[in-house]
């Protein structure tokens, strides 16, 4: 586990996990061009989730689809997996060179917070924040998967926090 999870799960006890849904993370260490190392950390979603499986994994954990903010739950049910997927997920990604993919449980869904995978809804979002691993030679999960740079989605997610909490003091 992650420094940064490790803050995460002594900030929200145990109880605030959802039950039977896993989040999957990476360390990708690589050299850049210029021959500088450097350690890379993601986090992954599933994009094509549909809104029925969001909205049936929403609902058991007593969300549904007329509360304040849906978009940004269904989000972080995009951004969970299954035991079974996250399994098969790591083990997928752990296969190349360099990268270090782990599962954990995933938090419940807070109101008001982004998930990882609305930062391609945002408006000023560029296509190369994200990485299709679907897309790569030799993908052969049956969900497709999408990660981007957990620094990236931190960032925007205060940002969009920030930006929100501003115009509704107006």
């Amino acid at each position: 586990m992650s420094e940064s999870s490790e803050i995460m799960r002594a900030r929200h006890p145990q109880s605030n996990t959802w039950p039977g849904r896993f989040n999957v993370r990476a360390r990708i260490a690589y050299h850049s061009r210029r021959g500088k190392s450097g350690v890379m950390q993601i986090i992954t979603y599933q994009p094509d989730m549909t809104e029925e499986e969001s909205r049936a994994l929403l609902g058991e954990i007593g969300i549904n689809p007329d509360a304040t903010g849906w978009t940004l739950f269904v989000s972080h049910a995009k951004d969970t997996f299954s035991s079974e997927q996250a399994d098969a997920l790591v083990a997928y990604m752990n296969t190349r060179e360099g990268t270090t993919a782990y599962r954990e449980e995933a938090l419940m869904p807070r109101h008001g917070q982004m998930g990882a995978s609305a930062v391609p809804t945002l408006p000023s979002f560029r296509d190369g924040l994200v990485y299709r691993l679907f897309t790569e030679r030799g993908y052969s999960l049956p969900f497709k998967v999408e990660a981007i740079n957990i620094k990236t989605w931190l960032y925007l997610a205060r940002l969009v926090n920030e930006l929100k909490s501003t115009f509704d003091r107006d």
